[in-house]
């Protein structure tokens, strides 16, 4: 059974990569979604243009939203960014990229201590990734951040006291996120 699972997934791959696509062409508008993993783990909708052949912009918005199932309260998250890719020279069907991005996201707790306003996050971050081109019309990316992001009322414990809970800024620099996007070209 384990020998049929690994020649359908290496057919599957074969096939993939035999039938990937063209690269994105200069003027190509692309809808964004992904999910990543980090400092702003939100999953995005947003627009991608290529600008030229190399060069891609892209904006993005998120909103997400967890009730527990006790009743305790809603956390409710939200992130904006922007960002540029520099596409190299294409490997097949894979167009390996670096890029520079900033985003702003912040958290609205509903039980949060009087006085107490929500965190918010600023990143800047610079990235490496890949976009495999399964046709013109669709992509799979996945990339790596390495950046800066400053936390504002970040809860920390108290180093004198372990039953306080203080907030305060916490800058961090260092890799800021992991990210799979998914892009459908539209012209």
């Amino acid at each position: 059974m384990k020998k049929i699972a690994l020649v359908l997934i290496a057919i599957a791959l074969i096939s993939s990569v035999a039938m990937a696509g063209d690269m994105a062409k200069s003027g190509q508008w692309g809808v964004q979604t992904s999910l990543g993993a980090g400092s702003n783990n939100t999953a995005t909708i947003g627009l991608k243009f290529m600008a030229s052949e190399n060069l891609a912009i892209r904006v993005e918005a998120g909103f997400g939203s967890v009730s527990p199932a006790n009743g305790s309260g809603s956390t409710s998250d939200y992130g904006f960014g922007a960002g540029f890719e520099y596409h190299m020279t294409a490997l097949g069907s894979v167009s390996p990229y670096v890029g520079i991005g900033a985003g702003y996201s912040g958290v609205s707790v509903s039980n949060q201590p009087a006085g107490q306003s929500n965190p918010a996050y600023f990143n800047v971050q610079g990235y490496w990734g890949g976009e495999y081109f399964f046709s013109s019309n669709f992509s799979w990316a996945g990339q790596i951040g390495i950046g800066y992001t400053g936390h504002t009322n970040q809860a920390y414990q108290d180093p004198n006291d372990a039953t306080k809970t203080l907030y305060g800024t916490d800058n961090t620099i260092g890799t800021t996120s992991a990210t799979m996007i998914l892009t459908w070209y539209l012209n």
